[in-house]
């Protein structure tokens, strides 16, 4: 009985160990050759953002860095406290070379302008997992429109590959591990100093983001073999042909499929499934259900009305002892100091009115979000004294509204292109400009993927560069080199973008004063609003610099600025 024992208890410790050592093997084919992330994206260049100054600088450096790529990769981090999220304290935002900028907005006094400006910019993507989810936090926390976002499972989906989380899609095609310890995601991400692991961990979710897009979108370039841009006919690279591939999914939030299961049948967790919501399509900015507008009043020191504002806007008079509340309900302060002006006229009365939540269009009250009727790459250059104020130009949509209205401003774009030789980017093919871009995606073909390229594709692309360059009788390195080098106008001077044309030509032409109007023109006929406020004018701002201009307030060097001589 003792030897049968003995053997049967061999037998045991045998299986166990045969076990051990399968699994072991196993776990050891599955993660050969794999490398963690700090270990491989050493030359990651980190800068942590706490100060305006230094925001202004990354955020430059980001804009020079992905002139060629037009994409960075993007993430956010927040703290958790007792289950309610708390404000977004950091945004993550990766060059596709590795230069990283970790802005630490729990320490920033207020959202700069120049991350605000690049977060908004729609020629720019935001690459990322859940990247659109994202973007609602930041419009929430400080009314940050994230534009131009794109989960990179799309890309994934595309291109035939289970789309699972970043560290899912790094292990699979940058056969990296990344670390997702819950240590490190859950911990204070509005500490005064960030740790080497945070910062680390945080700089190699966004950088990784922009290295998986890259590979993605190469993969389907080859899968797809869509013109053949860099091996094929006209020697670009894909970057060239980025929004055909994108667009369609840019500012779309990403649907996790599930199993599919009749109405009322049992999820596992025991819950009914409900029949599948309708749009299936998700929509990038924060969709409010809560009133936008609460209506708080904001009156002068002797009890008169100066305006209708937020509960918020009023209490910072509060707050800096410019002003004492004098009613809960409603939530009212007064001035301790007599304001520069008064409500005068319709201008003044327009401000004194309640404003209605919800869609100017058609009256939804179910959702609804902020239209900037003036498209801010043209408000953003106005001078401050047509910005001060800018609430008439801000009215609430319901998410169909505002996409309805995104495409249609499109047509108010070409038109303003052509009427002010401001040309959109992408209709600038057949121009210098273009051709300089097609020579230089020619030219790095040459140089870097000659090797990949037939013979008779890569004679094609030297005849094409003999061609344009007349002057040159051979193809040397030396010459490839050159025109890769080559600055064009539009990657030198921001002069030359559609935005800054457009508002030049209408400060030289009528002024800038006329361009406003012509898109609140544009908003009405285009969207027919059934539900605007009452005293809404396409004329708001004359009226409101005519009123200051009697009152003293604007001079003729105001209205130089604004490229008008009276008014």
């Amino acid at each position: 009985m003792q030897v049968s024992t003995r053997y049967s208890d061999l037998y045991a410790a045998s299986a166990a160990l045969a076990v051990g050592c399968t699994v072991s093997y196993i776990i050891y084919k599955l993660t050969k050759g794999r490398r963690n992330a700090a270990d491989l994206f050493g030359y990651l260049n980190i800068k942590v953002v706490t100060t305006e100054e230094s925001c202004d600088q990354v955020v430059q450096e980001l804009r020079r860095r992905c002139q060629n790529h037009r994409a960075l990769g993007f993430d956010c981090e927040w703290v958790t406290d007792n289950g309610q999220r708390q404000p977004v304290a950091l945004v993550q935002l990766s060059s596709f070379d590795g230069y990283c900028g970790l802005f630490r907005l729990s320490h920033l006094k207020a959202m700069p302008t120049s991350l605000k400006d690049l977060l908004e910019d729609e020629t720019i993507y935001k690459v990322g997992v859940a990247a659109a989810d994202d973007g609602n936090y930041l419009n929430h926390d400080y009314s940050v429109v994230l534009k131009s976002t794109l989960d990179i499972r799309y890309l994934a989906e595309l291109n035939g590959l289970e789309a699972g989380g970043l560290a899912t899609l790094s292990s699979s095609l940058l056969n990296i591990v990344l670390d997702k310890s819950w240590r490190i995601r859950c911990s204070d991400w509005e500490a005064d100093e960030l740790s080497e692991n945070q910062v680390q961990y945080a700089a190699m979710d966004a950088h990784v983001a922009i290295r998986i897009f890259a590979i993605l979108l190469e993969q389907l370039d080859q899968k797809q073999k869509m013109s053949s841009w860099l091996f094929g006919t006209n020697g670009d690279s894909v970057w060239s042909h980025l929004d055909e591939y994108c667009l369609k999914y840019a500012d779309v939030q990403y649907k996790m499929k599930h199993v599919k299961l009749k109405d009322g049948a049992k999820e596992k967790d025991g819950r009914t499934r409900e029949p599948p919501s309708v749009p299936s399509k998700g929509y990038k900015l924060a969709m409010r259900a809560k009133p936008l507008y609460n209506n708080g009043y904001l009156e002068a020191p002797d009890g008169e009305l100066l305006c209708r504002c937020d509960n918020k806007k009023a209490l910072w008079f509060v707050y800096k002892e410019l002003g004492d509340v004098v009613n809960e309900d409603p939530f009212t302060v007064r001035l301790r100091f007599e304001p520069a002006g008064r409500a005068v006229g319709d201008v003044g009365r327009y401000y004194q009115l309640e404003k209605e939540n919800k869609c100017v269009v058609c009256g939804s009250t179910n959702s609804y979000i902020r239209k900037n009727v003036v498209p801010r790459e043209y408000r953003k250059m106005f001078p401050e004294i047509m910005k001060e104020h800018a609430s008439h130009d801000v009215v609430l949509l319901c998410a169909e509204c505002h996409q309805l209205s995104n495409m249609r401003d499109h047509a108010m774009r070409a038109r303003l292109a052509d009427m002010c030789g401001a040309p959109l980017e992408k209709y600038q093919r057949g121009n210098n400009e273009f051709a300089g871009k097609k020579m230089k995606a020619v030219a790095r073909a040459l140089l870097y993927q000659s090797h990949k390229l037939p013979d008779a594709r890569r004679k094609e692309l030297e005849q094409v560069l003999l061609q344009h360059f007349p002057d040159q009788h051979e193809i040397t390195e030396e010459f490839l080199g050159k025109v890769v080098q080559t600055k064009l106008a539009l990657e030198d001077s921001e002069q030359e973008s559609h935005g800054v044309k457009v508002v030049e030509y209408f400060f030289k032409n009528g002024g800038l004063l006329r361009l406003e109007e012509l898109w609140r023109e544009h908003f009405l006929n285009s969207m027919e609003p059934r539900h605007m406020p009452a005293l809404w004018s396409v004329k708001h701002n004359q009226e409101k610099l005519l009123v200051k201009w009697n009152d003293g307030r604007v001079t003729q060097e105001h209205l130089k600025l604004i490229g008008v001589t009276r008014l």
